[in-house]
């Protein structure tokens, strides 16, 4: 027997375009019946197109939240026969012209940009044609209801037509498993869980747990997402599931890396990171999310805590009585930096261990750890793989080039010690803020006390505001390898990059000296030592 939705349901109000778009698609389903009736259909037996809008939009309305991106259910065809119909009957002129009544603001200028056929592919999970779109300004997918079977060796199911309850029980929350039905304007909810879970903050799968995630595992990242993203607890049965080693395994042996790292990036760039680390801990899926496909070193994750919780304090920490706000505001200054910092406290276990031993004839040194695993398991693309390495490589040297400036251990005169540092701080890479921010955290999570560090930092970044190192490491020489060899009557050569070198180290020394004539003086006095050879 089919089940009802509850009866009790909430209402969703639709925007002015939300409603001019259900319009559209209500006439779609009453020019497809008139043109079944048109070709001798029976007006009674021929089946109603029945429509729905599904999923997270869904969810998001009954939150008070707005998405241009709508999902389309049909009952009775596929996303692409609905899209050509759909196309046939936009075709008619007078048709289109009644959707741009009192809407002279140019929203409606183009009704239907392009129709995307999703070819049915075997391979792929989606098994039926489906349409993407874009309507009156809304991204929207097209696709049949549906309902799913999968095989032991695959997350990608095999799809075949269902019913509106058989597509709401596939899905992977409850709460995105609500529909609203456009032909009757309400809200369905087929798990009988959804507004219940949505009342009460709670994500669960409509189905048991276990075989949700055994069939798909990538179900557990999403979950986790969507958690942190909404704030919400995860059921303890859900939780439960999650831990099973055998979904741990199905995890690694189902999902790509890339599915994986996708994901990973949605929880790093979401409103809550922290949380979404905090559910990777505590549901122990550390090892098989950030996973070591090298060789058998495992990583200790007890003291990871400690350094997310760090960040999430140095983020959003609003406490006047130490100076976090500055530290961050030197450290940490737009959005794409918090998300590489997230990057950074994701990683931080693996910065502490120590790298392959090359092997080989003619050994290559292996990357670091937290950039091996960040390429083998999330397939993450270079430029977080190359940040991942510096942190890695350089946070022991800021602990100990701070530790050493701010102990009184430098040598050297005060004009020396700041061209040490600024020499440290061009060997820690483009990324060196970033790299003293795992520093903080890699000191908090070995025991240090979060406001003594940030006092510690304060004190070691105000030394490179006050003595202009903030940009060091985009410092040029005041002098070009041209003027160097022609002051020096030589060819150019290999000397010529330990000649720069020499003319950086005179200009950290002398910051105040900007005569060219002064640094080619120094170069010319050193000029044995760059072994110039004669052609």
């Amino acid at each position: 027997m089919t089940a009802t939705p509850d009866q009790t349901h909430p209402i969703i109000q639709l925007t002015p375009i939300e409603n001019t778009l259900k319009s559209l698609l209500l006439d779609v389903a009453d020019y497809i019946l008139e043109r079944a009736i048109a070709e001798g259909g029976n007006a009674v037996n021929t089946p109603r197109t029945v429509l729905r809008f599904t999923g997270g939009w869904v969810r998001d309305k009954l939150l008070g939240i707005d998405s241009h991106d709508i999902d389309v259910g049909i009952n009775n065809m596929t996303g692409y026969q609905f899209g050509l119909l759909l196309k046939d009957y936009l075709d008619i002129p007078e048709n289109l012209q009644k959707y741009k009544k009192n809407r002279n603001n140019g929203q409606l200028k183009d009704a239907i940009v392009s129709l995307h056929k999703i070819e049915a592919n075997p391979e792929k999970s989606k098994h039926l044609e489906t349409v993407t779109t874009k309507i009156f300004g809304l991204d929207i997918d097209l696709v049949n209801l549906r309902k799913e079977t999968y095989s032991d060796d695959s997350r990608n199911p095999q799809m075949e037509f269902g019913t509106a309850e058989e597509d709401a029980m596939r899905r992977d929350a409850t709460i995105n498993a609500l529909f609203y039905n456009l032909n009757e304007s309400k809200v369905e909810d087929f798990t009988r869980r959804g507004f219940e879970d949505m009342r009460d903050q709670v994500i669960r799968t409509p189905m048991e747990p276990y075989q949700t995630f055994k069939d798909d595992p990538l179900r557990v990242l999403r979950l986790i997402r969507f958690a942190s993203r909404l704030g919400y607890r995860i059921d303890e049965d859900t939780e439960d599931a999650m831990k099973n080693k055998d979904i741990s395994e199905a995890l690694k042996l189902k999902i790509s890396r890339e599915r994986v790292g996708t994901e990973m990036t949605k929880m790093l760039k979401g409103p809550d990171p922290r949380g979404a680390l905090q559910f990777i801990d505590r549901l122990e899926l550390y090892p098989t999310i950030f996973a070591n496909h090298q060789d058998d070193v495992g990583v200790d994750t007890s003291s990871w805590a400690l350094a997310y919780n760090a960040l999430q304090k140095l983020l959003h920490s609003d406490n006047t009585s130490i100076p976090i706000a500055r530290v961050r505001d030197l450290l940490i200054r737009d959005a794409q930096e918090v998300y590489y910092a997230w990057v950074i406290a994701a990683f931080a276990p693996w910065s502490t261990v120590p790298d392959r031993v090359a092997q080989g004839p003619k050994p290559r040194p292996p990357p670091a750890r937290a950039a091996e695993v960040a390429r083998d398991s999330l397939r993450s693309d270079n430029k977080t793989i190359n940040l991942l390495r510096d942190a890695a490589r350089h946070w022991r040297s800021i602990v100990d080039v701070k530790s050493s400036l701010l102990q009184g251990r430098m040598s050297g005169t005060a004009a020396e010690i700041r061209q040490q540092i600024g020499l440290h701080i061009r060997t820690w890479s483009k990324d060196w803020r970033l790299c003293c921010t795992l520093a903080i955290l890699q000191e908090v999570a070995q025991g240090g006390e979060f406001n003594k560090v940030i006092q510690e930092y304060n004190q070691f970044l105000s030394y490179l505001v006050e003595h202009d190192l903030e940009n060091v490491y985009d410092m040029k020489p005041i002098v070009n390898g041209v003027e160097i060899a022609q002051n020096l009557a030589s060819p150019k050569g290999p000397w010529m990059s330990k000649a720069l070198d020499m003319v950086i180290k005179w200009q950290l020394l002398h910051p105040e000296i900007t005569d060219k004539a002064k640094a080619l003086e120094e170069v010319s006095s050193r000029k044995e030592e760059l072994d110039i050879r004669s052609k």
